[in-house]
């Protein structure tokens, strides 16, 4: 490989290139026919290497960046290293109830801000121009991280903001996917500048980012067309939340707990399928959607929160009056993700990356060969088969859960 542009379908969207090409000659588009970012290599290119350096889609040498991050190769192999887990929430109900669950990255964020602790953070809005396209940012007032609150099903270029922390001096936070993180981290081992100007690395949990056909699948099924949307949030209104759209004429449309609705598994990027990394393990502090049978009837939301690294920083920011937080076990955070961290870990072949990891047994092949995404039948049919399909994978995974605990 030369560069990105020969990267392919292992990339991952996450936008380091863009910010890291020293002769800013990669930009990110959107390929409309995959529903995905790629990078475009549009200028001079010496052949210097550095975004392939990056890229975390080519690879991401997980002993290294954790012995570099933590000093230490990681504690758990299913949940990396950790310090200590929380089930917490906002204690302002408006922010709780308007973001994904729980609304964690939003409070601590604005107290970071608030507290003189960053100058800003990355992170990313739906664009106001281009209603369906993210927008990747540095946020340097609490209005603006309300403003980028909750998640966002589609592709997002996260890092190509990376390239403001290089430009303009300060300390910051990052907030972004598994893959986004590798970036970052992989980003900081070749520049002094990211590593002393970001201080704190803040990971949502992801099983994979949906295309954007996702979104045009959902407006389809609320008869929106793509160009009369005003507005678009994907979570919020409490929890587990709703798709929120606005369209140009005043109409608002919502669309309650649609991921059953093969939202996730059809719309799946492949490189998504190869991600070994569902908890976001080199993050400095995790958060998540906490799947427990407690907290089904919820409806305000709540996180689950990982802390990785400085657990008395995180835990002095935590009990500064912003939030309610309970301590939990591992394994009850664990057991919180056991279907997605089943898919990655082993459906995903981390062995791939580290051989110490179970390899694909003879069930997990049946399975993974009859994945939703691979069949060709009609929709009415693939519907009803996702459910059935799920509590399959889910029965496996909590089998291999049991087996491995005893």
């Amino acid at each position: 490989m030369k560069n990105v542009g020969d990267v392919g379908d292992l990339c991952t969207g996450c936008g380091t290139c863009a910010a890291m090409c020293p002769l800013e000659s990669v930009v990110m588009r959107i390929d409309h026919d995959r529903g995905v970012y790629e990078p475009l290599v549009d200028g001079e290119c010496d052949g210097c290497g550095v975004c392939l350096r990056v890229c975390p889609g080519v690879g991401v040498d997980f002993t290294d960046l954790n012995m570099r991050v933590f000093g230490r190769e990681p504690d758990d192999m299913l949940m990396g290293n950790y310090e200590e887990c929380y089930i917490a929430h906002s204690r302002d109900d408006e922010l709780r109830y308007g973001a994904s669950s729980g609304g964690m990255i939003s409070q601590i964020l604005i107290y970071l801000l608030e507290e003189g602790l960053i100058d800003g953070a990355l992170v990313t809005r739906m664009n106001p121009e281009r209603p369906l396209e993210p927008e990747p940012f540095i946020a340097r007032t609490p209005s603006e991280i309300i403003e980028s609150r909750g998640s966002k099903y589609c592709p997002v270029p996260a890092n190509v903001a990376l390239k403001e922390i290089l430009e303009v001096p300060g300390r910051y936070a990052v907030v972004g996917l598994p893959c986004h993180i590798h970036g970052v981290r992989k980003a900081e081992v070749i520049s002094r500048k990211l590593r002393e100007r970001i201080v704190y690395h803040l990971g949502i949990v992801c099983n994979h980012a949906p295309s954007f056909r996702a979104t045009e699948f959902l407006l389809e099924r609320l008869g929106v067309d793509p160009g009369d949307v005003k507005s678009i949030r994907y979570r919020g209104e409490g929890w587990p939340g709703s798709l929120r759209v606005e369209t140009e004429s005043g109409d608002l449309l919502l669309l309650p707990e649609y991921w059953g609705s093969g939202f996730g598994q059809l719309f799946m990027p492949e490189r998504c399928r190869l991600c070994a990394d569902h908890m976001a393990e080199l993050s400095d502090i995790s958060f998540a959607d906490p799947w427990l049978k407690e907290l089904k009837d919820e409806k305000k939301g709540r996180t689950l929160v990982i802390i990785r690294k400085w657990p008395e920083k995180f835990a002095g920011i935590l009990k500064g009056g912003i939030c309610e937080m309970d301590k939990i076990k591992p394994e009850k955070a664990l057991l919180s993700q056991i279907y997605n961290i089943y898919m990655k870990k082993k459906l995903c072949r981390r062995s791939m990356y580290n051989g110490s990891f179970p390899e694909i047994d003879f069930i997990d092949r049946i399975i993974l060969s009859f994945e939703p995404s691979r069949l060709k039948i009609p929709w009415t049919i693939k519907r009803r088969y996702i459910f059935f399909y799920s509590m399959i994978v889910a029965l496996k995974a909590r089998m291999d859960f049991l087996g491995d605990s005893k």
